[in-house]
């Protein structure tokens, strides 16, 4: 009568362990796939909101919004340039002196992430560049990266293809 009480027990602590040990091996090929790709698109996009409209031209439109975190000491802004079919927002402090993306979306137009993942890509062909998502819903595909703050996220289209994207990075 024991054993059964035990079996059960043992078999939880081997779960237990065996995802402890894996949380502790580290990044994984996915991970560091993931983080690779949103290096790379980053480079794309360019360090600033001057490389953005370099790369774009003049935006139809600029929003800049105040934002505050409990973690920075002074307040900055998420300034936001609208383009037709692409919005790309980046966190900026110390009046733009440093500037890091917040979202780049992609609804429209020639504009593409790394690696040629552009609209109208096919399901397939983005599994071959990421790998399987770490989570699908409904017909959106989701990925993270290693600290859990960039998320990439791709909704596809009746044929399978991809028809927005979507890097968003959120401040802790």
């Amino acid at each position: 009568m024991a054993a059964k009480r035990v079996l059960p027990a043992l078999l939880v602590l081997v779960a237990v362990l065996a995802l402890a040990g894996a949380a502790l091996a580290g990044p994984t090929e996915a991970d560091e796939r993931v983080d690779a790709f949103l290096d790379e698109t980053a480079r794309l996009f360019g360090a600033s909101e001057a490389d953005v409209v370099k790369l774009l031209g003049e935006p139809r439109e600029r929003q800049a919004v105040p934002f505050s975190s409990p973690h920075d000491d002074a307040p900055y802004e998420i300034v936001t340039l609208l383009y037709d079919g692409v919005t790309v927002s980046l966190y900026s402090m110390d009046g733009g002196a440093r500037q890091f993306f917040h979202q780049i979306r992609v609804t429209s137009g020639p504009v593409c992430f790394a690696r040629k993942v552009c609209l109208g890509l096919a399901r397939e062909r983005l599994a071959a560049v990421l790998g399987q998502p770490e989570e699908v819903e409904d017909e959106i595909w989701r990925y993270s990266d290693m600290s859990g703050y960039n998320e990439l996220a791709f909704t596809f289209d009746a044929k399978g293809q991809v028809d927005s994207m979507t890097w968003t990075a959120e401040a802790d």
